[in-house]
């Protein structure tokens, strides 16, 4: 039976959801994470608010028919930017809530930090870290450029959806949930096989190294990972997470990620000039080894090739609503 790619993102999606969620529940038992109470009711209040944005496209879509013709298109388009709105919440949250999970649980581990063959790697390929953030540290006005380029990156999934769901793109909104899943997944994986704790906490630098940075992407999460290595109680709750991926680079991988799906869109131009940027700032301003960079690159580039993979062969043609005269 064919199916329409945006069937296909949400099937992968589900899919990579379910995994990570069989990792957490293998997982959590065997570890010092607990899962706080808090995060159930994070989930259940998300229920409602999908519920509002279903019902809310269902009630416009009765009632459309009542508007005057000149109306139709704008109710249609509102109709759809509802529906994109509730399918969105549905499918990220919980693989939100399932992949940062697995993310504790995975630096829950006594295993040997291996920041020494990531910075053996770096030295092997010439890339001088130190030097590397002191150069960039050299004039104020570059790394603020760049701080400011890598704490853009927060904001560029919520803008993107909007762009996806003003714009009527729902496949383009599927499509980067999907990225984000499979990314997340490899990320994931290789960060349970490759303990790190990043560039900063490994060579240690003096401050005035980096003083025009605020190091926040390689320093904020050292105590957090402490005490997840530590074999200490640890209380889990999504409303108080931070990331602890250090190899490979999420970031890098979210970066390019970001700038493919909105290669239609009329940010495309800006975000890549930004999220160029914001790939450099990941070693001064996040911390990361330059291997850790290469590798999210990588992973971003197998995403893409899966999804377009996914995406290829017949689909099944989508019914459109029908303007009312």
């Amino acid at each position: 039976m064919k199916q329409s790619v945006s069937h296909r993102y949400v099937a992968v999606i589900v899919f990579v959801t379910a995994i990570f969620v069989a990792a957490d529940l293998v997982m959590l038992p065997r570890s010092d994470v607990t899962f706080s109470p808090s995060n159930w009711l994070y989930l259940l209040k998300a229920v409602p608010l999908v519920a509002f944005f279903f019902a809310a496209a269902r009630i416009v879509e009765m009632r459309r028919s009542k508007f005057p013709r000149a109306m139709q298109t704008f109710l249609v388009r509102t109709v759809g930017s509802m529906e994109t709105t509730g399918t969105f919440l549905m499918l990220f949250i919980p693989l939100s809530v399932a992949s940062f999970l697995f993310m504790y649980l995975a630096a829950n581990t006594t295993r040997p930090l291996m920041d020494a063959y990531l910075a053996s790697f770096d030295a092997a390929v010439g890339f001088n870290w130190i030097r590397a953030v002191e150069l960039a540290n050299m004039v104020p006005s570059v790394a603020a450029v760049m701080v400011f380029c890598y704490a853009a990156l927060a904001y560029q999934v919520p803008i993107a959806f909007l762009v996806h769901s003003i714009g009527g793109g729902r496949e383009r909104m599927l499509e980067l949930v999907a990225l984000i899943a499979v990314s997340g997944l490899m990320t994931g994986a290789l960060m349970l096989a490759v303990p790190a704790a990043g560039a900063y906490s490994f060579h240690a630098p003096d401050h005035g190294i980096f003083s025009h940075f605020t190091g926040v992407g390689g320093l904020a999460h050292l105590s957090t990972l402490a005490q997840l290595r530590g074999s200490t109680p640890f209380t889990f709750a999504i409303g108080n997470t931070i990331g602890l991926t250090s190899f490979p680079s999420f970031h890098t991988a979210l970066g390019i990620l970001i700038t493919y799906n909105l290669r239609r869109s009329i940010l495309f131009l800006p975000v890549a000039a930004i999220n160029a940027i914001m790939i450099l700032a990941t070693v001064p301003e996040g911390g990361h080894h330059f291997a850790d960079v290469l590798a999210g690159a990588v992973i971003a580039l197998v995403s893409i090739a899966a999804m377009r993979a996914v995406s290829a062969g017949p689909v099944a043609e989508v019914r459109q609503p029908a303007v009312s005269s």
